[in-house]
């Protein structure tokens, strides 16, 4: 199986996932808001964090992989687009009778923590949301990014000719051609982790926003995970399969990439010791 074919859920799946939404958004009466959101970072273990999360019996699967995107690129469509993904009150109310404590469910988006507008948007509708957010080594996010983007054939240049015209391709003219970077080429940007922290506690408090270091969540998942659902306000659970998810083969980092990286984002690597009470360990 290719790397590529890794990235994305199976074809059915995505299916039932495309049946459920469209039955959904046809049922009347109240929503419910998410419970938590997984803000990030991209190529930081988000996908394998959402789905040990919904391993818990109190936790409901979303409609779509992970969540779908409104904060970040789908918000054009409007909050009635969005209602239509989430779930009924009355639906919760009946889990709740039978389950003996109320179900939670949440949305992710790796780019919720680096796109501008996502937290305020975010504080707006569900201003007491809890929101978790997974650091990884920088340089191995970045690489794991750039790697990322020439799988989906998004990128075409190779990946030190990448980080060199990022700073080109985020000030572009073009609106459209620099949300189109902003997104899918900011390497060495979406790797500065103190701006992003510091800009989503401008609209949440420090104890709405956990902070896990992405080689502890597959290094030591059930004690990571404890600290999560503790967070949550969930009880203890112990999940049946810690396996990776959307993980791409190994490949060392070049030495010319890390050291542009590394240049690129130090200054940002220092503050981050400042901005948390207990810095990752690469930090």
């Amino acid at each position: 199986m290719s790397d590529k074919s890794t990235l994305l859920p199976p074809v059915s799946r995505r299916l039932k996932h495309a049946t459920s939404r469209r039955l959904q958004s046809l049922r009347r009466g109240d929503r419910e808001m998410p419970h938590y959101f997984i803000v990030g970072a991209k190529r930081a273990g988000t996908t394998s964090l959402d789905e040990y999360i919904v391993d818990h019996p109190l936790v409901l699967r979303g409609l779509v992989e992970k969540g779908c995107r409104y904060y970040d690129v789908n918000y054009h469509r409007g909050p009635a687009w969005f209602r239509g993904h989430l779930p009924l009150s009355a639906d919760l109310d009946r889990l709740e009778a039978k389950l003996g404590a109320r179900p939670v469910f949440g949305e992710s988006s790796p780019y919720y923590c680096f796109h501008p507008e996502a937290a305020a948007r975010i504080a707006a509708d569900a201003p007491d949301a809890r929101l978790i957010m997974v650091l990884r080594d920088p340089v191995q996010r970045a690489w794991s990014h750039v790697r990322y983007e020439i799988t989906r054939e998004f990128e075409t240049l190779d990946p030190v000719a990448a980080l060199e015209a990022e700073t080109e391709r985020l000030t572009q003219p073009d609106e459209k051609a620099r949300w189109y970077a902003h997104r899918h080429f900011s390497y060495a940007a979406r790797s500065r982790y103190a701006e992003q922290i510091v800009a989503m506690r401008q609209h949440f408090g420090d104890d709405q926003l956990l902070v896990v270091q992405s080689e502890d969540v597959f290094d030591r998942p059930a004690e990571t995970l404890a600290r999560v659902f503790d967070h949550l306000g969930l009880p203890p659970h112990v999940a049946s399969d810690y396996r990776a998810h959307k993980a791409l083969r190994s490949a060392a980092v070049p030495d010319d990439f890390r050291a542009a990286l590394t240049e690129r984002i130090a200054d940002d690597t220092v503050r981050l010791r400042d901005v948390l009470d207990t810095p990752p360990t690469w930090a």
